[in-house]
């Protein structure tokens, strides 16, 4: 399945790349060569040349270019599998240990991205969990209906809490700028290198040029799965959408009065959140088969956004405010949603499966599989408790799409019982 590679809102909002990526020199010899450039593949690149070794990063298309640069710019602790969820797979003392990991990647992310070199990553602190589902006694710090009304103005929303250490940023601002201090660090980092193919210590790009390396990493997304026997074993690209409003502040401060973002508790559910420029970023809908048309994705995020502020969409339509972006994108899932970080071989690695919640775990993975190549043999552990699973092809997408449409069936109901 591929994606509508429509162009997006953070391309045309994007901050030069101070870089030029190199040249490949025929039979150059590397420690390690890393396959992808979203922000788990800069990370393991990043840290390994921090300690010493010599890394190749090639990237099939433009660093960013894939699920890493095209989110909806959300950041906070956790995995996108549930805590409950990650106990059942692994044991609760693994799970504390991967939340604890989770913990670290957001702090990381966020020291990076409210420094001053990031000033164009335009990061705002604070994500707002939305319920709209009946009283949840068991939360603290909950705001009540009324409450809610200060930050976001919809009928069906009946709760919501404020997690003030997450944030909200332009991603694809952060990778260009991250990739500059890769390359700083001596990555040599290869753009627009097609596919790859591995024949022993030789990588070979499909544009002709090739190079050596004693070890392989596989930090590919959901762009690159089906080129890869072994990772299309164990990962499906599912697509997700988003679109972008023409600017409309005076609407958005009646609807949407808040500079954090905001995402619902569907079981397959809603973001959104007010972009510097005064439009409206809305994100929706999980597919592993669909493939959407861009104006099918407007016209989906229309049904959306009137579903959960209809009288927004009616002022929106009074002042002829449009969908000036629209998007998809494939993130690459397991069927238990948490990642792949290994060995696959005594020469190759891998690092894949952040969709959904990548922006801080992707990062913090890559830095332990940097630790773990450098000689620390413990600290990839807890990720090995993960079970590799098989998705079994198209049964596995037609099964997670069947999921998806399920969950969207309950949600539906419970919404509409309030239950």
């Amino acid at each position: 399945m591929s994606a509508v590679y429509s162009r997006t809102w953070y391309d045309d909002t994007c901050v030069s790349q101070s870089w030029q990526s190199s040249l490949v020199i025929q039979n150059k010899n590397f420690d390690f060569c890393i396959v992808g450039g979203g922000l788990a593949g800069l990370s393991c690149a990043y840290h390994l040349a921090e300690m010493g070794a010599s890394v190749a990063l090639c990237e099939h298309s433009m660093i960013g270019s894939g699920a890493s640069g095209r989110n909806g710019g959300f950041c906070s602790a956790g995995w996108a599998a549930g805590s409950d969820q990650i106990s059942r797979l692994v044991g609760p003392v693994v799970s504390k240990e991967l939340a604890s990991i989770g913990a670290d990647g957001l702090k990381w992310m966020r020291a990076r991205a409210f420094s001053a070199k990031y000033a164009k990553v335009q990061p705002i602190s604070g994500i707002i969990s939305l319920g709209l589902r009946g009283y949840r006694p068991e939360i603290n710090a909950r705001l009540d209906e009324t409450e809610l009304k200060e930050f976001v103005v919809g009928p069906r929303y009946k709760w919501g809490k404020i997690d003030n250490e997450a944030f909200h940023f332009h991603p694809l601002n952060f990778l260009k700028i991250f990739s500059q201090e890769v390359v700083g660090h001596g990555v040599k980092v290869f753009e627009n290198t097609g596919a790859v193919q591995v024949s022993g210590t030789e990588v070979c790009f499909s544009n002709g040029n090739r190079i050596s390396a004693e070890r392989m990493i596989w930090a590919t997304g959901g762009y690159s799965i089906g080129k890869n026997s072994i990772l299309k074993k164990f990962l499906l690209p599912i697509q997700t959408f988003i679109c972008v409003t023409s600017p409309m502040p005076t609407i958005l401060e009646r609807h949407i009065p808040t500079k954090m973002a905001l995402g619902d508790d569907r079981r397959a559910g809603n973001y959104f959140r007010r972009l510097p420029d005064d439009r409206l970023l809305w994100g929706m809908g999980v597919s592993a088969l669909t493939q959407r048309s861009v104006d099918s994705i407007k016209r989906m995020g229309w049904k959306n956004i009137k579903a959960h502020l209809p009288a927004m969409v009616e002022e929106m339509k009074r002042d002829n405010i449009k969908f000036d972006y629209a998007w998809s994108g494939l993130m690459a899932y397991a069927s238990h949603f948490m990642p792949y970080v290994g060995k696959l071989s005594d020469r190759e690695s891998i690092l894949c499966g952040f969709g959904g919640h990548g922006m801080n775990t992707a990062l913090i993975a890559g830095k332990r599989m940097a630790l773990f190549l450098s000689g620390d043999p413990n600290i990839l552990d807890p990720f090995l408790e993960i079970p590799r699973r098989n998705i079994f092809g198209l049964i596995g997408r037609l099964g997670a799409e069947f999921e998806y449409r399920r969950l969207s069936a309950i949600d539906y109901i419970s919404e509409t019982c309030g239950l």
